[in-house]
């Protein structure tokens, strides 16, 4: 008698299968949803009355400029010096493979929505595992905008949504850039270092853009604010950007004030870097059509 069919029949016994507790799954992703939220709103506490914190709360939004205002939060407060981040199995498609020891960080990602009490809809976030590329035996090479500083200049003033005009008979006196809110024009001084007139310029269209607190330095730091994050991701040199002191009123705010206006800026930045992506998507366009020309 046979007694394969038998003996193999025991390893598909219910009994010997470990099961998966749903139950324990759904408790344990919500527990590591909290602990996000909790960190969020911590870190938006800390950084409201520390500059250096603040900072690099800063340069992570602008590295990381697609992501939410929430999760350049957790980033900020687990792994400040981050620099490109992907999931464990993008990591492997690349060939890499995380080092030993490395825990990587948690952000939240969209999920499904889901039907709240009051019969509203509202997207579900989930925890997710991240790893730096600094985590990883990636060889990363050195990544570079393609653009000079003029092409740069350009983008940003293209298709720009408020009206711009030069200074008549500017004196030395003249700021680069200036929006005058009374005639809704953009009035740019002619010439200038191209890196000069694109931190002069962003921070005059934030200014034109984001909606007003009623707060004059408050709303000066908001345009600061906006301005280096779009310098950072576009390499522009952001050396004269103080952050040693932070607005008073953004120190009374509560965390979750502080990141409605973290949002406001992300939002304006977005706006920007939005036009300024389509004209450089236009110009390359461009240049390929060319290229298959010859």
């Amino acid at each position: 008698m046979n007694d394969v069919d038998e003996i193999l029949a025991g390893y598909n016994k219910e009994s010997n299968k470990e099961s998966f507790d749903r139950e324990a799954w759904a408790k344990k992703k919500q527990e590591d949803r909290k602990k996000c939220y909790d960190l969020m709103y911590k870190t938006a506490d800390e950084i409201k009355n520390s500059p250096e914190k603040f900072k690099s709360y800063l340069d992570i939004q602008g590295k990381f400029d697609k992501y939410s205002v929430g999760n350049a939060l957790l980033i900020t407060s687990q792994m400040p010096n981050a620099t490109q981040l992907k999931e464990f199995n993008d990591w492997k498609d690349l060939g890499a493979y995380i080092k030993k020891g490395q825990e990587g960080i948690t952000i939240l990602e969209p999920g499904d929505s889901y039907t709240r009490a009051d019969g509203s809809t509202a997207p579900s976030y989930n925890p997710k595992k991240m790893f730096d590329v600094s985590q990883t035996t990636f060889k990363a090479k050195e990544r570079k905008n393609n653009y000079d500083d003029v092409t740069k200049l350009t983008a940003l003033l293209k298709d720009c949504p408020v009206d711009i005009k030069a200074l008549e008979n500017p004196t030395e006196t003249d700021k680069v850039a200036m929006w005058n809110k009374e005639d809704s024009v953009l009035y740019v001084k002619i010439g200038g270092e191209p890196q000069v007139v694109f931190r002069a310029l962003s921070m005059e269209l934030a200014r034109a853009s984001l909606e007003e607190t009623g707060n004059s330095e408050l709303d000066d730091f908001k345009c600061k604010c906006t301005s280096y994050m779009l310098c950072k991701k576009y390499d522009i040199d952001v050396s004269n950007y103080d952050f040693n002191s932070l607005p008073e009123a953004l120190k009374e705010m509560n965390s979750g004030e502080v990141r409605n206006e973290l949002s406001s800026m992300r939002g304006t930045m977005e706006d920007i870097n939005s036009r300024m992506s389509q004209y450089f998507e236009n110009v390359s366009k461009t240049h390929k059509s060319k290229e298959q020309e010859r």
